[in-house]
């Protein structure tokens, strides 16, 4: 495509009218290496868009290529797409776009496992369904004595080594009583060429140390950028793999995201791989901040600003949304809960036509699955992750894809590939997607359709299933997803009357609401499982708009549940375009008036409020 500058690239991915301000167009226009700290609202994913769009527009044939790494496909997708209406409908060799996982595995990790087995296939599969693998495996394999669940992969840490014959082990530091049937089981997934995400990384890096120089070298005549989206979700193993493989200063490497944001440390000692106020200190790494953000009004603002981990002072509203001032609901059971928040909800309607006309949804969200379960008699932890939220047409388009990559014996990513490169496939997978979901649908066409991607793949004129009973998989799907689609529906029909969705912080990381309830009836417990903190007491200092340090708590377990919690919240009440509400069971809140009476100072309403207000404008009226 022809070279493009700013101005023609932005009527094509902003609203008419609308233009980047300054703080954007810095971050887009910054040259060299640097950190862009982008708040929540900030339109981070546009200004990358513009971004990579103008570096592409400029690039020559002969030139070094861009690499672009996000952490979701949605991303990946939301990405292209933006390219897309700019007019870059292609992006290919020497460029890259696409999750950091795909990244290690692409490049290294196929070529690490190849060396290690030689002629066996690896299938990358994600958390929940290796641990079912592997609960499966080390049921048979267990002692005679054991009778517990089976142990926590990740908290046993387990790791692969291999040595320089090519061999390798899987050691670990479960219990010494099982560890050895632990490992095994382990060993056995690995040897049938199933693969969880550790080990892909561990596999790259083994991969890349030991070819570490041409490997550098290839990178750096290959690429000229490195843009890597949402940096706060990155590993501190891959952080540091991409730092050694983009180390050359020959290469511009741009990381782009929130550091406030980073819920996947949270667990791990709140141990942040990307810690940019750090690297701007300690090497002087330019530092861009875009810290005016059109989600939500002031009020909102006011109140993220100071639920965050760093006094971030910077962060501020265009106003551009009229949002409500926060509100909180005290609450004493379920029932009640859902009628405080309605009530709210419909005053809000009627007292904001820019609230009532917007899509958006209302969320109630909690940091635990247990927290809500807790709450919601209807609520049930989610038994995937991604897919639960999908469309039912995505999901039997994904579950079409991985009957075929399981057939093939190739990679769910190696498959997706394929399909994206043949147009046939795509129209093949939409006709027996289309199939299932007919009145009266028949297993056999499906069959039958999915069987011609199998002989164009491998070239075998009669190619048929044989690995996969694919009758009874394709039942499974239409009993437990298509045919299940009304009950769910009457399952749920008091929450969609109320247009609420219920979830946790993590699954709501990412989305935008109309209003979001963050129910704070968490209590952190550690490993004796005796209570220790309460979210909300953590919090009502920061709630309230006082602000101090957390990294200055001397007491280890507060300090790090402090600025768990922190994060949390941070995510959580920035959610909403329109209406922050936090939620307090009513025995959290006994003892503590003054909390509440700090809460009514500092700009924080309740439904009695209004009540009162409506009050008053009756007897003046009258």
């Amino acid at each position: 495509m022809s070279e493009k500058c700013l101005a023609d690239i932005t009527p094509l991915i902003l609203p008419n009218g609308c233009s980047f301000f300054p703080q954007q167009v810095n971050a887009i226009e910054v040259a060299g290496s640097a950190n862009i700290v982008a708040g929540p609202g900030s339109g981070k994913t546009t200004v990358l868009i513009a971004k990579c769009a103008l570096l592409l527009s400029k690039q020559k044939s002969t030139d070094r290529g861009i690499c672009l790494i996000t952490h979701t496909n949605v991303a990946v997708d939301e990405i292209k797409m933006g390219l897309k209406k700019i007019g870059i409908n292609d992006v290919s060799y020497p460029n890259f776009i696409g999750t950091i996982q795909e990244f290690f595995n692409s490049f290294f990790t196929r070529k690490a496992f190849y060396l290690v087995h030689k002629d066996k296939h690896f299938r990358v599969i994600d958390d929940e369904e290796y641990k079912k693998k592997f609960g499966a495996l080390f049921d048979k394999k267990k002692p005679d004595w054991y009778t517990y669940p089976t142990p926590n992969i990740t908290r046993a840490l387990p790791k692969l080594i291999i040595n320089d014959d090519y061999s390798y082990t899987i050691i670990s530091q479960a219990n010494q009583s099982y560890r050895s049937e632990f490992n095994e089981c382990l060993k056995m997934l690995f040897n049938w060429g199933l693969v969880n995400n550790e080990q892909c990384l561990e596999l790259s890096k083994w991969y890349i140390e030991k070819n570490q120089e041409k490997i550098i070298s290839s990178i750096k005549h290959r690429f000229e950028y490195l843009l890597l989206d949402e940096a706060q979700d990155t590993s501190e193993l891959q952080y540091n793999l991409l730092k050694k493989l983009f180390s050359s200063p020959d290469i511009v490497f741009q990381k782009f995201g929130d550091p406030y944001q980073s819920l996947y440390s949270i667990f791990d000692g709140n141990r942040d791989a990307w810690k940019p106020s750090e690297e701007f200190e300690s090497c002087g790494l330019s530092y861009e901040e875009i810290s005016e953000t059109s989600r939500f009004g002031s009020s909102i603002s006011e109140l993220v600003k100071n639920i965050c981990i760093e006094k971030y002072d910077t962060f501020t509203s265009l106003n551009l949304v009229d949002s409500f001032n926060p509100h909180y609901i005290i609450y004493e059971s379920e029932n009640d809960l859902l009628e405080q928040y309605k009530s709210l909800i419909n005053y809000c309607t009627l007292q904001s036509t820019e609230y009532s006309k917007s899509r958006k949804k209302d969320a109630i969200i909690s940091a635990f699955h247990e927290d809500l379960s807790s709450i919601f008699t209807s609520y049930n932890k989610p038994t995937t992750k991604v897919r639960n939220i999908e469309s039912i047409v995505r999901k039997c388009y994904n579950f079409f894809i991985d009957l075929l990559s399981k057939e093939l014996d190739l990679s769910s990513d190696d498959l997706m590939k394929k399909v994206e490169e043949e147009l046939i496939y795509k129209v093949i997978l939409s006709k027996c997607v289309k199939e299932i979901n007919s009145e009266n649908f028949i297993g056999d066409f499906i069959i039958w359709d999915l069987e011609r991607i199998i002989q164009k793949i491998t070239g075998i004129e009669d190619a048929c299933f044989k690995n996969i009973d694919a009758e009874a998989q394709i039942k499974y799907l239409y009993h437990t997803i298509v045919n299940t689609k009304t009950e769910k529906q009457l399952e749920t029909t008091e929450t969609e009357n109320l247009n609420f969705s219920i979830g946790t912080i993590h699954s709501a990381k990412g989305e935008t609401h109309r209003s979001t309830m963050l129910v704070l009836n968490t209590v952190f417990k550690d490993r004796t499982m005796k209570p220790t903190y309460r979210m909300i007491d953590l919090l009502k200092e920061y709630l309230v708009g006082k602000y101090s340090d957390p990294y200055s708590v001397k007491e280890d377990l507060k300090r790090d549940e402090m600025i768990k919690s922190l994060k949390l919240a941070y995510v959580a009440l920035s959610r909403p375009t329109h209406l922050a509400v936090i939620a307090i069971p009513n025995e959290m809140i006994f003892g503590q008036e003054e909390l509440i009476t700090e809460l009514n100072d500092s700009g924080w309403k309740s439904l009695e409020s209004y009540k009162n207000e409506i009050l008053e404008d009756l007897m003046t009226s009258g």
